[in-house]
């Protein structure tokens, strides 16, 4: 799942070399400078690629502390 939302972090952000360089540890606005649309992007492309719906609800900015706690948010969510 991890290699799946770095090839979309990739895609996003239209920078192919971000698929060697985005680690588990990477904050995906610090290191990885995802601004507000683009992590609306996103997370659209996240819903679609794993056919999930994220509950803006219970998001909270932690989740993109690192790709690791991303990754772990969106395997929680419940499968449509």
């Amino acid at each position: 799942m991890q290699d799946r939302i770095i090839r979309l972090i990739s895609q996003v952000k239209d920078d192919a070399t971000l698929v060697a360089r985005v680690t588990d540890s990477s904050h995906l606005v610090d290191d990885v400078g995802l601004d507000f649309l683009q992590l609306i992007n996103l997370i659209l492309l996240v819903e679609e690629e794993f056919s999930v719906q994220v509950d803006f609800e219970s998001f909270q900015v932690q989740h993109l502390s690192s790709l690791a706690r991303f990754t772990d948010y969106v395997a929680g969510l419940p499968r449509e």
